[in-house]
């Protein structure tokens, strides 16, 4: 053999190399791309913001100098109900805009968007139970109404029963919209742990909503989500992508999460009081989901007028199944 001639590599090790190259190349051009997308999202939600600027409702300053939006929707009914978001509604205002047009013959109602979300400003108080139920509560007596229901929709249903059980001789009653409940966190499910949820959407902020993923999406579903809410019109659109894409997972929000464990430990004893009865609206698949789950709701109500019942649809029953819920709420007496 000849020392001089020249060993070639092996060729698995000339392949390793190519893919490891080919690999760099992909990440390479994938944080090209997410750099872009994170430019552009920062450009658009300051665009957004002056776009959405004042779009509708009226504010409440509350006793720690934030403004709270509210939107009152008038009826010639005398009886009186404030919708409550589930958690991280970019809008509530636009969300339950069916809901509201629905209704208008049985309530006059005020939509109420709290402190981080929608048009209502950012606030470092924390979000615990005894906060939330303190604004509401002094928006209420700022509009001067001392009866009404509470409608709300996922974990407006935990603010509703410290806020029954706080303000008992003001809430005439309580519509739940597929909405949480202290006990959920008994099931032995990872997404049951507040913790961990509250994880999982520190890791959604930064890698899909800061990173502009997010507004991609919505651009190209905005007309699908624009027809879960057929009140809307073509005018809408633009300030409806805008909210959906720039006022989710502020860093109120996220304190709130954080603080989900602690609020729902605050109300896990409590049950409605008998005085205020319950309409509890559960989307089918969660209780098929979740077994547990109509039981939990049944366990915390005490009037004898208090109804528990399950519609086709998922969890925002408000988008899928919109006629039975109205149907239903409209028929109950309260």
């Amino acid at each position: 053999m000849n020392d001089s001639a020249t060993v070639k590599p092996k060729k698995p090790r000339r392949i390793f190399r190519k893919i490891l190259k080919v690999i760099g190349i992909i990440l390479a051009v994938i944080l090209i791309i997410i750099a872009i997308l994170s430019v552009r999202n920062l450009i658009l939600c300051k665009r957004d913001n002056e776009l959405v600027k004042d779009a509708y409702g009226e504010y409440f300053t509350t006793s720690n100098s934030a403004r709270m939006n509210y939107t009152l929707c008038d009826s010639t009914s005398d009886k009186v109900a404030v919708i409550l978001p589930g958690y991280g509604s970019p809008t509530v205002h636009y969300e339950f805009d069916a809901v509201v047009n629905g209704l208008k013959d049985k309530y006059k109602i005020v939509i109420v968007e709290p402190l981080g979300y929608g048009l209502s400003d950012e606030t470092d108080s924390p979000r615990t139970v005894e906060n939330y139920c303190e604004e509401l509560h002094s928006l209420m007596e700022y509009l001067g109404y001392d009866r009404y229901t509470l409608i709300g929709h996922s974990i407006a249903g935990l603010y509703s029963l410290y806020y029954a059980n706080t303000y008992t001789d003001e809430v005439e009653s309580f519509i739940g919209i597929d909405s949480s409940v202290p006990h959920q966190i008994d099931r032995d499910d990872w997404s049951a742990k507040p913790d961990n949820v509250y994880h999982m959407y520190e890791v959604m902020r930064w890698l899909y909503f800061r990173t502009g993923i997010s507004r991609v999406l919505y651009e190209l579903s905005i007309d699908e989500e624009m027809a879960n809410i057929p009140t809307l019109t073509e005018a809408d659109k633009d300030k409806v992508l805008a909210m959906y894409c720039s006022k989710q997972f502020g860093d109120t929000q996220m304190n709130e999460m954080k603080l989900l464990g602690r609020n729902i430990e605050k109300c896990y004893d409590m049950k409605f009081p008998e005085s205020v009865p319950v309409l509890y609206v559960l989307a089918k698949d969660n209780c098929d989901m979740m077994p547990e789950w109509e039981g939990y709701h049944k366990d915390i109500v005490t009037s004898p007028e208090s109804v528990v019942t399950v519609v086709e649809g998922q969890h925002y029953v408000h988008f899928t199944n919109l006629k039975e819920l109205l149907e239903i709420i409209m028929e109950w007496k309260y």
